[in-house]
């Protein structure tokens, strides 16, 4: 089933402050010049701050990666950095109290959890109304440039599951994430424009995770940018995690989003005793940790395999949770204050 023809989403752009802000910056940088010259009797020497400087960082925490099974990357570990510094050229409306995490002791499950994520529905209508008869509390991640979005949005809640909206985003390579992705060439603007129309063609959904994205979300920036335009209804980001690179979950929980990661794909490798096996190992990881999440797709095999190990000894003793109810036992809101990590 192929989706609508749909035209770039593009943000208006005026010169007028791009010009006055010239005009400004020139008129400072004359007034230095001549400062100097009075007080010191010669020009100043101009220096540029670099982006590597040691000021321009916050520190970098590394966490290990459980089960990493990376489709377009690889690697055992990612690179978390705080990023709370304002973006360039934007007005932060962040403080160290908004960006701070608030540490309270977990509320603990009484078994393990595991969060199961459907990515990419949308495209194959039956494919999704398959998806929603799974007899267990899912996450289904939608694609905003589907014919059927919308309606698939309210099918979702109605069977009681979580709706993520599954936004596209620059891979690294040549395939095509499809219409409206997020790209590292697109202005700040046109960045936060394409994120605000796909949260609008998947009415209901509690956050986002990346469809695809493996350059855009390495680059922590640009990744900020974005985010940042629907921040205010405090999302849940989910990281797919699709590079060892990304930084999503350092940048939305930056922003004071609740944010998770990927454990486990099911079906990178499309074979029903593969398939069995990922999801013994997100048994074995949610008793180990408490959660995992993990996640796969639509297709025939992987609904047919999961449907199978669903009412096996194996998933017994397993509580099947939406990414919603994880982030709520994870993550706390204080007043005034957006949500903060629990551990």
């Amino acid at each position: 089933m192929s989706g609508p023809v749909i035209p770039p989403i593009k943000a208006r752009h005026s010169a007028i402050p791009a010009f006055a802000g010239a005009l400004a910056a020139a008129a400072y940088l004359l007034g230095a010049v001549v400062f100097s010259v009075a007080s010191k009797g010669g020009f100043p020497t101009l220096s540029v701050a670099s982006a590597n400087s040691p000021e321009q960082h916050r520190s970098v925490r590394v966490n290990p990666i459980r089960n990493f099974d990376s489709v377009e990357g690889g690697g055992t570990e990612v690179a978390l950095a705080a990023l709370a510094a304002p973006i360039d050229g934007a007005a932060s409306d962040m403080s160290p109290a908004a960006v701070d995490p608030v540490r309270r002791p977990a509320a603990l499950a009484s078994r393990p959890q595991i969060v199961l994520v459907i990515d990419d529905v949308g495209l194959d209508v039956a494919a999704a109304e398959r998806v929603m008869q799974l007899p267990v509390p899912l996450t289904v991640a939608i694609l905003p440039y589907a014919d059927a979005s919308i309606a698939l949005s309210a099918l979702a809640r109605r069977h009681g599951h979580d709706v993520l909206l599954h936004m596209p985003m620059e891979p690294v390579g040549l395939a095509d994430p499809g219409p409206n992705a997020l790209r590292l060439g697109l202005s700040d603007a046109d960045l936060q424009a394409r994120l605000r129309w796909a949260m609008s063609r998947v009415p209901g959904a509690i956050g986002l995770n990346n469809h695809m994205g493996s350059r855009f979300t390495a680059d922590p920036r640009a990744l900020r940018v974005a985010l940042s335009a629907v921040s205010h209804s405090n999302p849940l980001f989910l990281d797919s995690l699709t590079t060892a690179q990304s930084r999503g979950r350092a940048v939305a929980a930056g922003l004071g989003l609740r944010a998770l990661e990927r454990d486990i794909f099911l079906d990178h490798d499309r074979d029903a005793a593969a398939i069995t096996e990922r999801l013994t190992e997100a048994a074995e990881l949610a008793r180990r940790d408490g959660h995992a999440v993990v996640i796969g797709h639509p297709h025939a095999l992987t609904l047919d395999t999961l449907a199978a190990w669903l009412d096996s000894p194996d998933a017994q003793g397993l509580d099947f949770v939406t990414a919603g109810s994880l982030a709520d036992r994870l993550f706390v809101a204080e007043p005034g204050l957006q949500a903060s990590v629990v551990e």
